[in-house]
């Protein structure tokens, strides 16, 4: 995590939003290490979800679906874990996405006209 111009550790959940939601054709580097275990890879819907729907209403309740199909993983490798997506479209070329893992939040806003996610803790 890049803090001030440094370069710190994670403790946390942090990276695991991020990390579970994009890669979606498998191409997270961490998947190298996980070549013979090909079910342990990360593959992520959410990265196909974006680029696949429109900002329309229906098109956002399938981008919401594949990103709790991503954090699933969370809740079977930390019993008790709850997760809540709130996901909104807040203009044409703007979709807001809210995620709490047991308290924790963190923000996202993805531009479909340019690609850009910018990730928040």
């Amino acid at each position: 995590m890049l803090r001030g111009n440094d370069l710190v550790t994670v403790e946390g959940l942090e990276n695991q939003p991020y990390l579970a939601m994009f890669g979606d054709d498998g191409s997270w580097w961490g998947n190298i290490f996980l070549q013979d275990k090909p079910d342990a890879q990360l593959l992520s819907l959410t990265e196909a979800a974006l680029n696949k729907y429109a900002l329309t209403s229906g098109g956002r309740l399938k981008i919401e679906e594949a990103i709790n199909l991503d954090l699933e993983f969370l809740k079977d490798a930390i019993p008790g874990t709850e997760i809540h997506i709130q996901t909104q479209i807040a203009g044409a070329n703007r979709l807001d996405i809210r995620i709490d893992i047991d308290g924790q939040t963190f923000g996202m806003q993805w531009n479909p006209d340019s690609g850009f996610l910018s990730y928040s803790l």
